[in-house]
Formats: structure tokens, C-alpha cells, sequence
């Protein structure tokens, strides 16, 4: 019996290792191959490459149906600065995966960066630090291979045939399949990408997550109004009556409030409210912990008791990249027992919509 049980476990996992092998080397001349932006299909060393000259490019094959596997590329970047890397799980073009890396930051812990797509807005401003941001040295006209893992809801990145990877990321978007591609902001040369397939019997496949414990004194559910134009008269007085409706959204397991996942930003439509009640046993202070993108209004009680920017400004400092941070701002709240009414006002310009709050402690507070 114990050999009988050898034997069918064997022809399991050969099965399942049968069933998930699929690899499919790209044609970059197939008419499946679409180029968007700057990117284009040519030949580079006497090989067929896509090349995206300048500006920002998007090269994928349509029809091509990936959601779990391996994705493998060489990567060539002619000048230092740059932000090249692969795109998958491309439903439409407004929402998909992205994992790039920049020469210019090589050796740094930005030179690997996650930054998901939702509604046709980068995102990497609220995903950041270790678990979104790696170490790597990537190198300037000089191929470099990359090769992500992707299972279900995680990617395990590698360069150059290292087993060790050198970034495991959390995926933000839902699991699903499409197509896989390539993405360069700035010059970029891309060759020799193919596609593994894994289905769902994959011997790959990860284990499941332990649940996070949850912090309760994070502020996690939120009413949300439509968006609609930022107002740079800041003599407005900052209360519900303008919004017509209301959305109930609630934060993703790191407490951050991803507006980008949930509205299509425009020039004209760029800003929403937040409002969240919290009830008071008695009257007392409390700080409230704030990190934004972009800019940010905070009113308690029909008081404004705190404005920021945070955009992005073209410079090397970290501070200037506009990253939403967990307590990058402090501010005190007043409350009276009983019923008080927080409103945030947040406006969005690129590179990422959303915010974190936090209270210092929940001592006779109920968040509601």
C-alpha cells in the first residue's frame, strides 16, 4: 500500500508538471504584436527586437492569455536614465500589471519598482518601500535578463539567472489573464521574451497567506464622493454639500486608500472628498497620523485644520518623489463628546491618488 501510494503521487505531481509546461518564444513581426506610444518593432544586432526611441511606449501581444507562469526578457537600456520592464495580465489597457527598472538608480533600493496601472494612472507614489521597491544592479547598454514568477496574487522577480530573487511583491490588482508585453519611459530595447504558462494545477503555486492582523486605530472604511474639479480658491469652506454621491470604499490590507483603483482621474475631475465620523465618549485630543498624494485639505468639525502638497517635483530628493508615507503629517484633533465629522479633500496630478490615516490611540473613540 505505502509503494501503491509512492506510485500515485508521482503520476500526480507529473501530471501537474505536464499540464502547466507552455512556453511560447514572442514574434515580435506577429500581426498579434501591437505597439502603442513610442514603441515599435525593428532590428537591433541583427536580431528582431521592439524598440521604444523616447517618451513613454507600450508593446504587447493581443490575444496571448496569461495569468499565471513565468514571463522571461533581455532588457537593453542606451541611456542611463530610464524606466524599462515588462507589462502582464493586460485585461485593457487602462488596468494591467507593471514591474520596471531604472539604471539610473543601480544599486539603490529603488532600482526595481512595482507600479500597477489603474484606470490608465501610475501608481507607484503609494507603493513603496521593501515590499514594492528592490536592490539590483541594472546596467547601462548592456543586456540584463529578467524573469517574474507570477502566481496568483504574488511576483518573484530575477536578474541574470540569479536563484535568489530581488523583489516578491503582493499583487494589487484582482487575479486574472491577458496579455504580456514590454513598457519603457525613455529609449529601451527589448529581445528574446517568452512565456510560460502555469494553469491552476501549477506545482508552483504559492501557499496561502497568513491573514494580517489588523490595527484598529488605522482609519480603513471611508465614504468617498465623486470626483470633481480641484478649486484653487482655498477661501471655499470645505463641507459635504457638493457632492452628490457618496461611494462606501475600503482600504487595502496595508490601510492604504488606492483612489486611483476606484475613479478615472482627469484634468477635470481630479479631486474627492473623504468623510469619516468618530464618536467621542468625552471631550479630548487626539493626533491623527496623515500620509497624501498629491494635495490634501483637513477639516474637523468645520474646521480647517491642516493643507499640503505633495506632488512630485523633478528632483533626486526623497522627499520630492511625493511617496505616501505612513505619519508623514500630525495633526491634532479637538473632539467634543460625541458625534464629529472628519472631511478630507484630496486632489490628484500623477504618479498616484490616495492616502493613509492613522489615529494615535482609540481610547474612547468608535470610528464610525
Amino acid at each position: 500500500m505505502k509503494n501503491l501510494n509512492l506510485i500515485l503521487i508521482f503520476i500526480v505531481i507529473s501530471h501537474a508538471c505536464l499540464a502547466q509546461q507552455s512556453t511560447e518564444h514572442i514574434n515580435f513581426l506577429s500581426d498579434n504584436w501591437k505597439t502603442l506610444g513610442s514603441a515599435a518593432v525593428k532590428e537591433h544586432d541583427s536580431e528582431i527586437s521592439t524598440s521604444i526611441s523616447d517618451g513613454v511606449g507600450i508593446a504587447y501581444l493581443e490575444g496571448l492569455e496569461f495569468e499565471n507562469g513565468i514571463i522571461e526578457c533581455d532588457l537593453y537600456s542606451p541611456t542611463e536614465r530610464a524606466f524599462l520592464g515588462l507589462v502582464f495580465r493586460i485585461g485593457a489597457l487602462d488596468n494591467f500589471e507593471c514591474i520596471y527598472f531604472q539604471p539610473h538608480t543601480s544599486g539603490k533600493w529603488d532600482a526595481i519598482q512595482y507600479d500597477p496601472i489603474f484606470n490608465s494612472s501610475a501608481s507607484w507614489q503609494l507603493y513603496n518601500g521593501k515590499a514594492y521597491q528592490g536592490t539590483a544592479e541594472i546596467p547601462t547598454q548592456e543586456w540584463f535578463h529578467v524573469k517574474i514568477k507570477v502566481q496568483d496574487d504574488n511576483a518573484k522577480v530575477y536578474l541574470n539567472n540569479d536563484q535568489n530573487h530581488a523583489l516578491s511583491v503582493k499583487l494589487k490588482h484582482r487575479i486574472t489573464s491577458g496579455s504580456v508585453g514590454v513598457y519603457s519611459y525613455h529609449p529601451a530595447i527589448f529581445k528574446n521574451l517568452k512565456v510560460t504558462k502555469h494553469d491552476a494545477s501549477s506545482a508552483l503555486k504559492t501557499a496561502v497567506s497568513p491573514p494580517i492582523k489588523k490595527d484598529k486605530s488605522y482609519i480603513t472604511s471611508w465614504a468617498i464622493s465623486e470626483p470633481y474639479s480641484y478649486s484653487y480658491n482655498r477661501d471655499i469652506p470645505l463641507t459635504n454639500e457638493g457632492a452628490t454621491q457618496w461611494h462606501s470604499i475600503r482600504a487595502e490590507d496595508n490601510y492604504l486608500i488606492n483612489l486611483n483603483k476606484h475613479f478615472t482621474k482627469t484634468h477635470t475631475q481630479n479631486t474627492v472628498l473623504a468623510k469619516v465620523y468618530i464618536n467621542s465618549t468625552k471631550a479630548q485630543k487626539k493626533k491623527l497620523y496623515l500620509g497624501y498624494s498629491d494635495k490634501i485639505r483637513v477639516c474637523f468639525n468645520s474646521k480647517c485644520l491642516f493643507e499640503g502638497d505633495n506632488s512630485y517635483k523633478a528632483s533626486d530628493k526623497y522627499e520630492d518623489r511625493g511617496y505616501v508615507l505612513e505619519k508623514d503629517e500630525t495633526i491634532e484633533l479637538t473632539l467634543h463628546k460625541g458625534k464629529n465629522e472628519l472631511i478630507l479633500e484630496i486632489s490628484e496630478d500623477k504618479f498616484g491618488w490616495g492616502f493613509i490615516t492613522q489615529l494615535s490611540d482609540l481610547d474612547g473613540l468608535t470610528v464610525l
